[in-house]
């Protein structure tokens, strides 16, 4: 299953705009704040995605930095909101299943990724395949991640803020 380099580029951009189409649009319907704001970030890196692909070198060293650096910037949109936003922030029905269908979408991107790369002889595609395939596999982890947050807050922030009972 050989493809040419222009071929790769062409099938990882559409499905990098697929993703920022996905995300935009299901940010403008979440009713949760910081749910829209998890989208809108996801729908930053897919662009952020396509300069990757464009220029078949990352502008960071390998998928770890980018996914460190988008950690951290969405750790912030959860551990920084305000009181009154974690208060009201209980997940609806419709959050939670926005959420199943983006990690659903970021597993199947993932696949297509490492696809792309098994069936692709060019070094430099093959490293771009599978650090997109990486980020995206990130991604489906910071959006399971997330429907633990609305679900059980006071859970996520034990875990996440590494919160310790003393016996005394």
């Amino acid at each position: 299953m050989g493809i040419t380099r222009e071929e790769a580029v062409n099938m990882a951009i559409q499905l990098e705009e697929d993703g920022i189409k996905f995300y935009r649009d299901i940010a403008s319907k979440t009713s949760n704040e910081l749910t829209k704001k998890m989208f809108e970030s996801l729908a930053e890196d897919e662009v952020r995605h396509i300069e990757w692909i464009k220029n078949v070198a990352p502008d960071v060293a390998t998928s770890k930095e980018f996914n460190e650096a988008t950690y951290k910037r969405l750790k912030g949109i959860f551990s920084d909101a305000p009181a009154e936003v974690i208060a009201s922030a209980k997940a609806t029905e419709e959050d939670v299943k926005a959420i199943d269908i983006a990690i659903g979408m970021e597993t199947k991107s993932r696949e297509e990724y490492l696809r792309y790369a098994t069936g692709n002889n060019e070094p430099a595609v093959q490293k771009l395949f599978n650090m997109l395939a990486d980020v995206e596999k990130f991604h489906a982890e910071l959006l399971e991640n997330s429907k633990e947050y609305l679900n059980t807050p006071a859970d996520w922030f034990m875990q996440e803020e590494g919160w310790m009972f003393d016996g005394g």
